[in-house]
């Protein structure tokens, strides 16, 4: 009897060891062969967020009957890979337009059929652009957008059809704005002049005229009584903006007899250059072995606009053991981060005479436009020896 339990045990054993030797033998055969499975991209259960979806055109068109009104509608979607449709959801409200969903050009003549005898009308023109699902993005996202078509009924001085151009911008940087006008007194371009104009002082923020100059006017070959002209708004010297917000300049044209346009007034949303950021100070603790003492300062964007985040900073743990330092956001403001902690020189084993430069970078990031700055500080911390 007990020969056979020794059998029995011993067969058990090796029968146990077996299975050790291949602990994979029930797996699946990517595991057996050394592949990892697929890991599959979570799809997207929400719409887009409203600032990953762009529609960009122009605000306000002017125009009168029987003149062609053309300008272009484009999209932007801040998703890789995604593509979308653009449409105009009330174009029977124009009869005889076309939008090419393609190539976002919008046409059309309006006739006195659309403005009875209403010296002019201001007809809303409705956008969308509507996302197409994809495995990655399977929820629709639509963003709309509507903008003023103001027509007048008869001719009685030059017209700004539009101004174009896409915001946000960037202080310090330059940019041109296509102009598109209308003046059937004008022979050739020559005839033609643009100014500029402030805006009223109720805007949010103030005027940039003094930053906006006229490039260049050129005739429209295919409408004799249009012309076309870039305007250019200069930010590069324009150290006298104090805020982020919105801005206003405005184009009148004057036609040869001295007879002036309505003011069409353009706005922008302009930010300001993220400044390298300030510190409360570079001097840390004078310290004496085997003293400790608390530490505060602060890291701050000098205009008050950015977003900070500490990106990096040496452990002062480990160069003062029972040291410790950390910075958090403000609670009224992410302008600014407050720094807190302890230097602790009491390790009677790790504590010696020296002099500690602690390192750090500070981001300071845009709030609205992709743009930020780093900047690098160091606190100079003193320990020194017992005086005998």
């Amino acid at each position: 009897m007990k020969l056979n339990s020794a059998l029995f045990l011993s067969l058990a054993f090796l029968t146990a060891c077996g299975l050790k030797q291949d602990p994979l033998s029930n797996a699946p055969d990517a595991v057996r062969s050394g592949v990892p499975p697929t890991i599959e991209k979570q799809a997207a259960t929400q719409p887009l967020p409203k600032e990953a979806l762009q529609i960009d055109v122009p605000n306000l068109i002017n125009g009168r009957v029987g003149s062609p009104l053309e300008f272009k509608v484009s999209g932007r979607v801040m998703v890789p890979n995604l593509n979308y449709k653009l449409s105009v959801e009330n174009l029977a409200e124009f009869p005889g337009a076309t939008f090419d969903a393609t190539t976002g050009e919008f046409k059309w003549i309006p006739t006195r059929t659309v403005m009875g005898s209403s010296p002019s009308v201001e007809i809303p023109l409705r956008l969308s652009l509507v996302t197409e699902p994809n495995p990655e993005n399977p929820v629709i996202s639509i963003e709309r957008k509507t903008i003023l078509l103001v027509v007048v009924n008869h001719y009685s001085k030059p017209i700004i059809n539009s101004i174009s151009g896409s915001e946000p911008i960037l202080n310090g940087a330059k940019y041109t704005y296509p102009v598109v006008l209308e003046d059937i007194d004008a022979i050739n371009a020559q005839d033609v002049t643009i100014n500029v104009r402030d805006c009223s002082p109720s805007y949010n923020t103030g005027s940039i005229a003094h930053a906006v100059t006229v490039r260049k006017i050129e005739s429209d070959s295919s409408n004799p009584s249009k012309y076309k002209g870039d305007v250019t708004l200069d930010l590069s010297a324009a150290d006298n903006l104090r805020n982020n917000g919105t801005y206003c300049f405005g184009l009148v044209a004057i036609s040869k007899f001295g007879i002036a346009s309505d003011v069409y007034k353009k706005e922008v949303y302009i930010e300001l250059k993220m400044k390298p950021t300030k510190i409360t100070t570079q001097v840390g603790p004078n310290l004496t072995i085997g003293e400790k003492a608390l530490f505060s300062f602060s890291i701050y964007d000098p205009a008050g606009l950015g977003s900070l985040t500490l990106r990096s900073m040496d452990d002062i743990g480990q160069m003062l053991p029972g040291s410790r330092i950390s910075c958090k956001s403000t609670a009224y403001t992410r302008s600014q981060l407050d720094c807190d902690g302890v230097i602790d020189a009491t390790n009677p084993a790790k504590a010696r005479e020296q002099e500690i430069y602690l390192k750090f970078s500070v981001e300071n990031a845009g709030s609205r436009v992709t743009q930020a700055t780093v900047t690098n500080h160091s606190i100079r911390i003193q320990v020194r020896a017992v005086n005998p």
